[in-house]
């Protein structure tokens, strides 16, 4: 008995160091107000790295993302706190690695996290709309109720990188009822670059017949009937 009760306390602090080191970025972002980073209005922090020159070119480029979101789909109410990195040590301490912007969420609070370096609206704005999602549906129901080709489709509403540009009218509607089926994170995204592209591609299009769908309602119309215990599939059809 005493060695099982050994066992399972070393597998569970394993489990518990593990968790704790693969979403340590969770952790330093949640502590940023304790942070050497500067505090602005509108829950954005800048790495104190930057110049002046650097912080209003990133900050100009989250307001037009955000005002992107506002014109596609109706008033940007998410708060998320938007952290910009200026170092390479700083982009991997809170989670953005290699990646120019991300979005991360937490019961207690969203974050986004900018490279300062970016000045692609499209992958703010994209960043920022899952945030927009999350913050209309509450973050329980976008955990067990929002699949994964519709979070990264309405986020790819407001992404216009030409690479993902689609032909609505001709998108194949096989390619559209397959990603419809990814509908979680280990499904949706594989170890090949070009799969990935056309998962996007394919979630972009099926999202985008949705809303052709369903003219008479907005998005966070329909997303709020989602949080108050309508079906998602009812709602956005399946």
């Amino acid at each position: 008995m005493r060695k099982i009760l050994i066992v399972v306390t070393l597998l569970a602090s394993l489990l518990f160091v593990g968790a704790t080191f693969a979403y340590s970025h969770v952790l330093w972002l949640a502590s940023i107000e304790d942070s050497s980073f500067i505090k602005l209005s509108g829950n954005i922090f800048i790495d104190p790295a930057l110049e002046e020159a650097e912080r209003q070119k990133a900050i100009s480029a989250i307001n037009e993302g955000k005002a992107r979101i506002s014109k596609a789909f109706g008033l940007y109410t998410a708060t998320p706190v938007v952290v910009i990195t200026g170092t390479a040590k700083n982009a991997k301490k809170y989670g953005l690695g290699g990646f120019p912007a991300k979005a991360f969420a937490a019961p207690w609070n969203q974050y986004v996290v900018v490279n300062y370096q970016i000045e692609n609206i499209d992958l703010i704005a994209h960043e920022l709309m899952h945030a927009q999602l999350r913050e209309v549906v509450g973050y329980w129901i976008y955990l067990t109720e929002i699949p994964t080709w519709f979070d990264e489709g309405v986020a790819m509403q407001v992404d216009h990188r030409e690479r993902y540009e689609v032909d609505f009218p001709s998108f194949p509607q096989d390619k559209i009822e397959r990603v419809r089926k990814l509908t979680r994170p280990s499904r949706f995204w594989t170890d090949s670059k070009e799969e990935d592209i056309n998962n996007y591609l394919a979630a972009k299009a099926a999202v985008h017949q949705v809303l052709a769908e369903n003219t008479g309602q907005s998005l966070f119309s329909m997303l709020s009937k989602v949080r108050i215990g309508h079906d998602f599939n009812e709602v956005f059809g399946e």
